[in-house]
């Protein structure tokens, strides 16, 4: 370290991301991965001697994680985090506004009561965001027993206010900016209309590094699916971007904004993506004043896992596939890739005793006739002793060709469209929002919604597929229905104008009235059998759906730089570590039931319901999960929509015959008599 940097007023931080304990932990083969792994980062924190660890959300897998996952999550706290050491770093903000989900809204290390030697500081990510009753997050239980500072959690969407956590060691002062994860569209509209505020330390004090952590989509999945860096004010120094799970580590300079941008990706694999397949890597992040470098360091504890795509057209004429037994030529090609992919998979071993030995596989094969498929299930028992997925190792990828108005079923092609127009990135979860808007833009008008609207039924496949709130279907669906019930009692319109006016009570519906009541529900709304149908027709309707995305964006391979002040200086292009000659090894690489009773109406709002009765959607998908093809999630998923769509409207038509029942043959007039006293 160069003699004029007094070690001192350095401040070291380990960065990771995207842990997701509890993956998989009942597969026998794979179910411990996510611990191996998640030891080695907080071994490393010991070793490196770290003032601190910095968690960029998704610590766990699924939002209520198991006993199991919990135990073992606090016992490697417990572990590594505690003990005697002493803590370097001074607490400068109000605690009581940075940790106010606290006990005793205090920074760990400072409550009497616990021993803490690293302290932790995390936000959450989609994965572990609060949900269910109480709007708790597994994070809050980590908190309340001390193990872990949970910052940058917001309860009121209409605003956002982000008050850093003021940090001082020695001459070196930061303000940490935490931002858990918010819905990509909401958080942008939120930006969009200057609804997110960031405090900012003033300047008496002297100069502050301004590091912020969050976890949104980074990469461009579609309108509104991300947040572009250029949304980020300006005046940061450093951004850690969570939740992509393909490693970035290195530092990537943003010219228009003025600052650096780390992904560290995750540290276990979570899909068979080709992201995932690059080397895995979490950080060691000195700073010093405004100055800072981002070294790597590998994990030595990874599975090892080689990813590869072939592509049968080009090899048609060195396969001959065109004559001949054409799926055993095929065979015999994939056979050959995988035995090359099992060596090159033993060169990711590292010696590490900890290391699982078993590798993960994933040949995508891309094909354009159903000749050139085989079983790939069967194919993959012959490597059960040689691959930790035999499973799933060949993934099938069908090129279709379509010509744009070329559609004979339309609902069936306006699903397709939809999956062909979302940019889907398989590190993460699919954006099923993106999804039901595309395939009610695709469908006929007169069968789109009436009630509904696309982006309220859209927020409630959110949360019922990515955040299982298997309430939220029931409470929304009844709440919209009851509204539009009425508004139709007060206006009365004729048989034929319902239409119109059920049209004109959607454009009227407020989405914002509608996420405020979503995030009130908890747990007062009892699920019935439909809401339980639909959440698990469109559950099996998303695992059946596996869209491969390559995403392309370059990573520099050049050091980590020298930040600015924040007086706008120019920045420097070295290091200020001047005898740190390792060079960094990171790879360069490209970023890359039966529920359709409800549907056929009644007798009594015949008239209403003739020209909209939806046909009984029988059958259930057949896919097998994530890596399952496309093709076989579309009788699932259309049932479902086609659910949405028509059940509530032909419910409401009952009720609105059965209220002018009641009401007896005189109920309109009575309502007309407007002017009588």
């Amino acid at each position: 370290m160069s003699e004029e940097v007094d070690t001192e007023d350095v401040m070291r931080i380990l960065v990771a991301t995207d842990n997701h304990l509890g993956y998989a932990e009942k597969n026998a083969v794979r179910g411990d991965d996510s611990f191996i792994s998640f030891e080695e980062i907080l071994e490393m924190a010991v070793q490196e001697d770290v003032d601190f660890i910095l968690l960029g959300g998704d610590l766990f897998h699924d939002a209520v994680p198991s006993q199991n996952t919990l135990h073992n999550c606090m016992k490697l706290l417990r572990r590594y985090t505690f003990g005697d050491k002493p803590i370097n770093i001074e607490m400068l903000s109000d605690q009581a506004v940075n940790f106010h989900n606290a006990v005793n809204e205090t920074v760990n290390y400072e409550d009497p009561n616990l021993n803490i030697a690293i302290p932790v500081f995390s936000i959450h990510g989609n994965h572990d965001d609060p949900s269910g009753f109480g709007r708790l997050s597994s994070l809050d239980l980590l908190s309340t027993s001390g193990l872990v500072n949970y910052f940058g959690r917001w309860t009121d969407l209409t605003k956002v206010t982000i008050n850093p956590v003021l940090l001082r060691k020695g001459q070196t002062q930061l303000a940490l900016y935490g931002l858990s994860h918010i819905h990509d569209a909401r958080l942008r509209r939120l930006f969009e209309d200057f609804k997110v505020n960031m405090e900012v330390p003033g300047t008496e004090e002297g100069e502050w590094f301004h590091l912020m952590v969050l976890h949104q989509n980074h990469a461009d999945r579609g309108p509104k699916s991300n947040i572009p860096e250029e949304m980020l004010p300006d005046f940061l120094h450093l951004i850690i971007w969570g939740h992509e799970h393909d490693c970035h580590i290195n530092p990537n300079f943003n010219a228009t904004r003025n600052f650096y941008v780390s992904q560290p990706g995750s540290s276990v694999a979570t899909s068979l993506a080709e992201g995932e397949a690059l080397k895995k890597y979490v950080g060691l992040l000195e700073i010093h004043k405004t100055r800072f470098q981002m070294k790597p360091l590998p994990l030595q504890t990874v599975r090892p896992f080689v990813f590869d795509s072939v592509d049968l057209a080009q090899l048609t004429e060195e396969l001959k596939l065109d004559e001949g037994d054409v799926t055993n030529k095929v065979i015999a090609m994939a056979k050959e890739r995988v035995a090359d992919m099992i060596v090159r998979a033993k060169e990711q071993l590292t010696g590490h005793p900890k290391q699982p030995i078993l590798p993960l596989i994933r040949l995508r094969i891309i094909f354009s006739s159903e000749e050139q498929m085989f079983n790939a299930i069967r194919f993959g028992q012959s490597y059960n002793e040689q691959v930790a997925n035999p499973a799933d190792m060949i993934h099938f990828k069908k090129v279709i060709k379509r010509v744009k108005g070329e559609y004979s079923d339309a609902d069936k092609e306006a699903l397709r469209g939809a999956l062909d127009s979302i940019q889907v990135d398989t590190s993460s979860e699919m954006n099923i929002e993106n999804f039901i808007e595309r395939y009610f833009q695709e469908i006929p008008a007169k069968r789109r919604l009436k009630v509904l609207t696309p982006k309220i039924l859209s927020e409630i496949c959110n949360r019922l597929v990515e955040k299982n709130d298997v309430n939220a279907a029931e409470g929304i669906i009844k709440h919209c229905k009851d509204s539009a019930l009425e508004h139709l009692l007060e206006t009365l319109p004729a048989d034929d104008k319902v239409e119109e006016s059920l049209e004109e009570f959607s454009r009227k519906l407020s989405l914002d009235d509608i996420i405020n009541r979503l995030d009130n529900l908890g747990s007062k709304v009892k699920t019935n059998t439909s809401s339980v149908s639909l959440t698990n027709t469109l559950s099996k309707s998303k695992q059946s759906i596996d869209v491969d995305q390559n995403r392309s964006s370059s990573d520099s391979d050049a050091e980590p730089l020298v930040k600015r002040s924040t007086n706008k200086q120019t920045k420097a292009s070295t290091s200020f570590f001047l005898d740190d000659s390792e060079g960094s090894d990171v790879e360069s690489a490209p970023k890359t039931t039966k529920n359709t009773t409800t549907t056929r109406g009644r007798k009594t709002a015949a008239k209403a319901e003739k020209s909209s009765k939806a046909p009984t959607a029988r059958g259930r998908g057949r896919g097998r999960g994530r890596g399952a093809a496309a093709t076989a999630s579309t009788r699932s998923t259309r049932q479902a929509l086609d659910v949405s769509i028509n059940s509530t409207r032909s419910s409401l038509l009952d009720s609105l015959a059965n209220a002018r029942a009641k009401r007896g043959g005189k109920a309109a007039q009575v309502i007309d008599i407007s002017d009588s006293d």
